[in-house]
C-alpha cells in the first residue's frame, strides 16, 4: 500500500496557525484510530454527518497551489461537479487567509474513498500545509445564485372571483374527497382514446361516472380497469353500488349500437401525433391516426352528449386547413365550439400546454340553461375558459431526489458511458436539470429515449452519482396524477428500464387531471346538470371544479418538499425551506 498523506483535519474553529503543533500522524490513520477509540476531544472530525446540509468539508491549500489543487480535484471528481446537487453553482473556492485558499470537496467518507483510488491525489493531500476541515457552509458567489423570476401562471386572472384568496381555497380543497362514493353519479361521461385515464381521474373526483370507454392498447385497458373499476369497487359498501363498465378496444370496430343512448359529457384526447410540432404534421393525411377524430364526431352524432371536452397539441393551430375542418365537423354535429390553449403550469410543476376544444350542444331557446360561463353571440353560445389559480409548484414538490431506494437509483441513473456521450454531444447543459426551484419541462411520450442526445430532462443527484431519469411515480406527479393512482406491475421477463419506458410513454400521452377538473367544472356549469350542495357548502360547478383541481394538484405532490443539500439552494430558498 502507498504511504498515507500527511494532511490534517481541523475543527471549524481551529486556527491554521496550530498546524505546527498538530500530530504528524497520517490523516487516514487519524481517522481510523479515532473511530476505534471514540476520541472525545473532537480535534479530528469523524462523526460529522456525511450529508450535512449546512456544513462543508473544505480542503485548505497554500494559495500558490490553488490552481493545481482545482485541476487534480476536478480530474479525480473529488469535488461536487456542476451536475451534482451540491455543485449546482459551480466552484465555491474562497479565501481563508493571506496564505491559504479553501476548496469545498466531497463529504469525508467519499473524499477519502476517492483519495484511496488515485495515487496522485494521495500525494497532493500529503503536501505540507494541506489540510481538511469541517466548517460552516461557504456561500457561492452572489452573481451565480440569482433567484428564478416569479412568473404569474394564473389562467385568466381577470375572471377570478372578487376577493379570491388562495389560502382559503387551499383550506377548502383539503375537505374535498377525490373518491366520492355515491350510488348515483352526478353526471355520466364517455372517454375515447382513454390512455391511462387522465380525464377519468378528474371527472370521477367531480362526481361523474364513466359509462363508455375505448382504448386500443391492451396494457392501457388493464391499467384503466384497475383504477376505475377494481379500486373503486373495493370501497363500495353494497353490491348494488359496484361499477361495471366495458372498456372497448379499437374505436373503429365499435358499432353505433354500443355507444350510450344518453350521455352528459364526452371527453377525449384524440391522437396528437399527426398534429404535433415534433413531426411533419401530416394532419388528416396521416393514414394511421389522422382520421380517428371522425370517430369522435360519430359518437357525438349517436350519443348526443350535452357537452364535450377534447384535447390536442397546440401545433394543431398551425395547420389552418385541418383546424378549420375539425371545427366545422364539430359544429355540424350540433355544437357551439370554443377553443383555447391552456397551460398546466398553475396546477402542476410543469409548463405543459395543450389545445382544448369545448362544445355545448345547441338547444331550443326554451331549453337553454341560465348562462354563467357562457355568453350568447348571434344565437350561439361561446364558452369562457375559467380562471385557474397558480399554486407555484416547483420541481422540489414532486421530485424525490435522493430519497429513492438504492435499487431504483441504480436503474434510473445514467451509466458512465451514456453520461459521457451526453457530455460529448455538445447539446446538453446542466441548467436543463430538474433543479429544486425549477419548473419542469413538458413530459413527452418518448421521454427516456435518446438520453445521450440530451432530449430527456434528468434529475441531479448527490456527488458522485451521475444524473438519473425520472422515476415512475415522479412522472405521474409531474402530470398531476394523485398518489392513489396505481400502475400495474411489470410483465413477465420485462426489464426494469423497459417497464419504466412503458410508463413514460403512458404518462407522456396523458392529460393533466387537475387542469381537466378546472375546465370540466366550468363546462358542466353551462349545462342543465345540477350540483347538489356538498358538505363544504359548494353548489357551483365552477367553484367545485376549481377546488377539485387544487385537491388533485396537492394529492400529486410530496407531503413536504424534498430535502436537498444546501449547495443547490439560493440563500433565499434556503431560508424559506428551512
Amino acid at each position: 500500500m502507498t504511504a498515507s498523506p500527511q494532511a490534517t483535519i481541523l475543527r471549524n474553529d481551529q486556527s491554521l496557525s496550530t498546524e505546527s503543533n498538530r500530530s504528524s500522524q497520517p490523516l487516514l490513520e487519524q481517522i481510523s484510530s479515532s473511530k476505534e477509540t471514540n476520541d472525545e476531544n473532537n480535534d479530528v472530525i469523524v462523526d460529522a454527518d456525511p450529508i450535512d446540509t449546512v456544513k462543508d468539508f473544505v480542503l485548505v491549500v497554500p494559495r500558490k497551489l490553488t490552481k493545481h489543487a482545482q485541476e487534480i480535484l476536478y480530474l479525480r471528481k473529488a469535488i461536487p461537479m456542476s451536475w451534482h446537487l451540491e455543485g449546482r453553482f459551480g466552484s465555491r473556492t474562497f479565501r481563508v487567509d493571506d496564505l491559504h485558499m479553501g476548496i469545498p470537496v466531497l463529504d469525508k467518507v467519499l473524499f477519502f474513498e476517492t483519495v484511496d483510488r488515485f495515487p496522485d491525489l494521495r500525494e497532493f493531500i500529503g503536501l505540507p500545509n494541506v489540510m481538511l476541515r469541517h466548517q460552516k457552509f461557504v456561500e457561492p458567489p452572489k452573481h451565480r445564485t440569482k433567484e428564478m423570476p416569479c412568473i404569474d401562471a394564473r389562467h385568466h386572472p381577470e375572471r377570478a372571483p372578487e376577493g379570491f384568496d388562495l389560502d382559503v381555497a387551499l383550506e377548502e380543497a383539503r375537505k374535498i374527497s377525490l373518491h366520492p362514493t355515491r350510488s348515483k353519479p352526478l353526471f355520466t361521461y364517455a372517454e375515447l382514446f382513454a390512455g391511462m385515464g387522465g380525464f377519468g381521474v378528474a371527472l370521477d373526483a367531480l362526481g361523474g361516472r364513466c359509462i363508455f370507454c375505448s382504448e386500443i392498447e391492451k396494457h392501457l385497458r388493464e391499467v384503466y380497469h384497475h383504477n376505475f373499476v377494481t379500486i373503486p369497487n373495493r370501497a363500495m359498501a353494497a353490491a348494488s353500488d359496484l361499477i361495471d363498465v366495458t372498456i372497448h378496444g379499437d374505436i373503429c370496430k365499435v358499432p353505433d349500437s354500443a355507444f350510450p343512448k344518453s350521455l352528459d359529457l364526452l371527453v377525449a384526447g384524440f391522437p396528437c401525433q399527426p398534429f404535433s410540432a415534433l413531426g411533419e404534421q401530416p394532419g388528416f393525411d396521416c393514414p394511421k391516426s389522422g382520421n380517428l377524430f371522425l370517430e369522435i364526431v360519430r359518437c357525438l352524432r349517436v350519443s348526443k352528449p350535452k357537452a364535450f371536452l377534447l384535447e390536442n397539441v397546440p401545433g394543431l393551430l398551425t395547420m389552418a386547413e385541418t383546424y378549420t375542418t375539425i371545427i366545422k365537423a364539430l359544429e355540424a354535429a350540433g355544437y357551439d365550439v370554443s377553443t383555447e390553449v391552456v397551460a398546466a403550469r398553475g396546477l402542476t410543476a410543469t409548463g405543459r400546454k395543450r389545445l382544448f376544444f369545448v362544445g355545448l350542444r345547441r338547444q331550443r331557446d326554451a331549453e337553454q340553461p341560465e348562462l354563467t360561463h357562457c355568453s350568447a353571440h348571434n344565437g350561439h353560445r361561446e364558452y369562457q375558459f375559467p380562471f385557474i389559480p397558480d399554486l407555484q409548484l416547483k420541481s422540489r414538490d414532486v421530485i424525490d431526489y435522493d430519497e429513492l431506494t438504492v435499487e431504483e437509483i441504480d436503474i434510473l441513473r445514467l451509466s458512465e458511458e451514456m453520461f459521457q456521450q451526453l457530455l460529448d454531444s455538445g447539446r446538453w447543459r446542466t441548467s436543463s436539470l430538474a433543479w429544486p426551484n425549477k419548473i419542469l419541462e413538458t413530459m413527452t411520450s418518448h421521454y427516456g429515449n435518446a438520453v445521450g442526445r440530451g432530449e430527456s430532462q434528468l434529475v441531479p443527484c448527490r456527488a458522485p452519482l451521475n444524473p438519473r431519469r425520472f422515476s415512475v411515480r415522479e412522472c405521474s406527479r409531474i402530470m398531476g396524477f394523485p398518489a392513489s393512482y396505481e400502475f400495474m406491475p411489470p410483465y413477465h421477463l420485462q426489464t426494469p428500464m423497459g417497464y419504466c419506458k412503458m410508463i413514460y410513454r403512458m404518462v407522456g400521452n396523458a392529460v393533466c387531471p387537475p387542469l381537466v377538473a378546472a375546465l370540466a367544472g366550468s363546462v358542466l356549469d353551462c349545462t342543465d346538470i345540477e350540483l347538489p350542495q356538498s358538505p363544504d357548502g359548494t353548489n357551483d360547478w365552477v367553484v367545485r371544479g376549481r377546488l377539485v383541481a387544487i385537491a388533485l394538484a396537492k394529492a400529486a405532490t410530496r407531503a413536504q418538499p424534498a430535502p436537498v443539500p444546501r449547495g443547490c439552494l439560493t440563500p433565499i430558498e434556503y431560508s424559506y425551506y428551512s
